[in-house]
This record gives C-alpha cells, structure tokens and sequence, in this order.
C-alpha cells in the first residue's frame, strides 16, 4: 500500500478539511478522487504538460476509465476490465445524503 507524505499549505488543508466536514468521503478518499479526476482533466493534462521533461513527447496514460469509481471510492480495487466493456457498467448501490437520512440510489 502506497501511503504519500503531503505537504502543502494550510488553505489546501482548509479545503480538504472543509469537503470532509461536508460530504461523506474521507480525506484519503478525497486524495484519490482528486488523483482520479486529475487524469481525465484537460486543465490539469494542460498544466502538467508546462512542466515536462525535455525528452518527454507524451504524458502517462491512467489505467483506469472514468467510470470506475472503485479506485478512488476504496483503499484497493480490483478492475474486472476483462469482464466489461466502456460501455457496459454494473448496476451499483450509492449511498447518499438527505436531509430526512441516507437512502440508496441505484444506477
């Protein structure tokens, strides 16, 4: 298990402790999803690319589709991508939040 040190400034701690404070995702959670969108970002892909190294002609390829939220959801994950295709998503139970509870929703 890959477990980074980050050090940041505080206003990224301040956000990162505000989202925790109003979803019901975790701090690590929060990092993953941030990792896992940032791959699929045009602006971060544009960002990232000001800073690659000379003999860089292509930026890495995340192995994950958009789609699976699995990898940022949970600490591991195993993609079945030999099972499914782009297209073809497994109904899932996602809890979310009201004001009256939690309730599920179903994809």
């Amino acid at each position: 298990m890959y477990r980074p040190t980050v050090r940041m400034d505080d206003v990224y701690r301040d956000y990162l402790e505000k989202l925790a404070d109003v979803t019901i995702l975790d701090r690590n959670q929060l990092f993953r999803l941030a990792l896992f969108i940032a791959a699929h970002s045009e602006d971060f892909k544009q960002v990232i690319s000001e800073y690659k190294k000379e003999d860089v002609t292509r930026l890495p390829v995340p192995s994950w589709e958009v789609w699976e939220d699995g990898y940022w959801i949970n600490q591991t994950y195993k993609s079945n991508k030999a099972d499914v295709t782009s297209k073809s998503i497994e109904p899932e139970r996602i809890p979310l939040k009201s004001v009256g509870g939690v309730f599920s929703f179903s994809l």
